[in-house]
């Protein structure tokens, strides 16, 4: 019997001594796989020169259980600094609607009528424009991640390779790599529905990858959220920036 204990504690000191050096082991296989990806998407150098973006629109809105068309503008930068302009159309009518988040504070604008987001719509702004950011893997060839390889599944019918990224404080995003190319095809989260205030999964599924200023950018977008069709279009214009002005995301 004591010699049975003993074992079971040297098997324990074993595990121990192993799961370091096997976490060590993914968290640098899930590194290779960012690197890969950032090198495919134009390079940490390229990628860091243009932390602004200004990206227009048009496609369809899908979370009202039927399609809604839409076109906009999309101004983002860094992770805080996000600004949304969108036109959407239903019901024979035209409804103009601006959302804006600038680091702390963020404001959305129905018409002519302008309201603070209250803190759980705050939260909420901050964590999604986060994992935009995320998507952008510039912040990835610096400190303050850990990544995980998550495993292989199939995108749009090809293999992928995942990696989460995990940062104190935030929501856990998951991005999934083309298992050859490297590009990006997939990021995923857990997010806060409008409609319903329950958590749900978004899936989003960038593609139709084009060269803009030196980098790979997607000039298409799929989300789903709980596996259901929230939003899908087309990028018709992508200009991205060394930095945005103030009054880009001033309140509206």
């Amino acid at each position: 019997m004591r010699h049975s204990r003993h074992a079971v504690l040297a098997f324990g000191f074993v595990l121990a001594a192993i799961g370091p050096a096997r976490a060590d082991d993914d968290a640098k296989a899930a590194q290779a796989l960012v690197d890969k990806a950032i090198k495919a998407h134009g390079g940490a150098d390229v990628l860091a020169k243009f932390p602004g973006m200004v990206a227009k629109f048009k496609g369809k809105f899908h979370g009202m259980g039927e399609a809604i068309s839409m076109t906009g503008e999309i101004s983002s930068q860094g992770a805080d600094q996000f600004k949304m302009e969108v036109e959407v159309e239903a019901g024979g009518q035209t409804f103009r609607i601006v959302n804006v988040l600038n680091g702390n504070k963020g404001w959305t604008r129905i018409g002519d009528n302008t309201m603070d987001l209250d803190k759980d719509k705050l939260t909420e702004a901050q964590e999604q424009a986060y994992a935009g950011w995320l998507a952008t893997l510039a912040p990835l060839s610096g400190k303050g991640f850990t990544l995980a390889t998550t495993g292989e599944l199939l995108v749009a019918d090809k293999p992928a390779l995942g990696v989460k990224v995990s940062s104190k404080g935030r929501r856990d995003v998951t991005l999934y790599f083309d298992k050859q190319t490297g590009m990006l095809v997939k990021y995923e989260s857990r997010v806060k529905d409008e409609g319903s205030g329950q958590e749900v999964t978004e899936e989003s599924f960038p593609s139709g990858y084009k060269d803009v200023q030196g980098t790979k950018q997607a000039t298409k977008f799929t989300t789903k959220r709980d596996g259901k069709l929230y939003v899908e279009g087309d990028i018709t214009d992508y200009q991205l920036a060394d930095k945005l002005g103030a009054e880009v995301f001033a309140k509206p």
